[in-house]
């Protein structure tokens, strides 16, 4: 029986198997209505960048609880079983990223956003996912995972909040603002090098030069300048008017003018993050 030829060619999957093997994760997160979306749409512009879509935090929890217990049940198996338990935990180390990658296309809100042969970087966008950053420090330790970290000042991002979700107290939000800033600080120094910052305000008020230095530089993306023309024409979008047909909060309101002047560690802690990240 004569033994079949080898495919020299491989597949449009297999292909795309090897460049996701080789692809670093990257991560969009930080507050809600600070231009996640804007981050994420302009990245993914880029053939070298496959970013997928939202995932629900209570499908999060589950995903990063399933990987943890799988995680365990290796690393006992390496501890406890000699050669062939490390050898299996071995396994499970390689591949696990793809199975990461995996849950990121597969169980999040959109489509499934296809990469390209040439991609560089997979990963996912979601405000609040700073939270999960030791999850991916974990898993991706040899990877070195990127990540880009969105805010704004908290006035407008309240405002922002507010007019999306009206139910939010301004006291939560609050809340959540400075422990958000106070997450990016422990990413920062956890992982030096790999977190970007993009102020969306500095973004409104200095256009695509700084998201280009604060953004595109650390990731190596360099825009042709008829695609660099495109990207300088986009802008955020408000998508409380758009998508949802409520009118955008401009001002606060006496009570919450208050809160604002009580907590000045709000405005404090924004200012101190921004001040290095642009020079004009």
């Amino acid at each position: 029986m004569t033994e079949q030829p080898r495919l020299r060619d491989k597949s449009a999957a297999q292909q795309q198997d090897f460049f996701l093997k080789k692809a670093r994760p990257l991560v969009v997160f930080g507050r809600p209505r600070a231009g996640t979306r804007f981050v994420t749409n302009l990245l993914n512009s880029f053939p070298q960048v496959t970013l997928q879509g939202e995932i629900p935090d209570p499908v999060m929890g589950a995903l990063v609880d399933f990987i943890d217990r799988v995680e365990h049940y290796y690393r006992d198996r390496a501890d406890h079983r000699g050669e062939v338990g490390e050898k299996q935990f071995a396994l499970w180390s390689d591949k696990k990223k793809a199975l990461i990658f995996s849950f990121w296309a597969g169980a999040s809100q959109a489509g499934r956003a296809q990469p390209t042969n040439g991609c560089r970087y997979f990963g996912y966008k979601r405000p609040d996912h700073e939270k999960y950053f030791d999850f991916y420090e974990r898993h991706f330790a040899k990877d070195e995972a990127m990540y880009v970290f969105c805010i704004r000042n908290f006035v407008d991002n309240y405002l922002s909040i507010k007019s999306r979700w009206p139910a939010r107290k301004i006291e939560t939000v609050a809340s959540q603002y400075l422990e958000s800033i106070r997450r990016y600080h422990q990413a920062v120094s956890a992982a030096p090098g790999r977190v970007s910052l993009f102020n969306l305000d500095d973004h409104i008020a200095h256009g695509f030069d700084y998201t280009q230095a604060a953004v595109l530089e650390p990731l190596a993306l360099r825009p042709s300048e008829a695609h660099r023309k495109k990207l300088t024409a986009q802008g955020p979008i408000n998508t409380t008017e758009g998508d949802h047909g409520r009118k955008r909060r401009t001002e606060l309101n006496r009570r919450e003018q208050a809160f604002v002047e009580s907590r000045p560690e709000l405005d404090e802690m924004y200012k101190a993050l921004c001040v290095p990240t642009w020079e004009t």
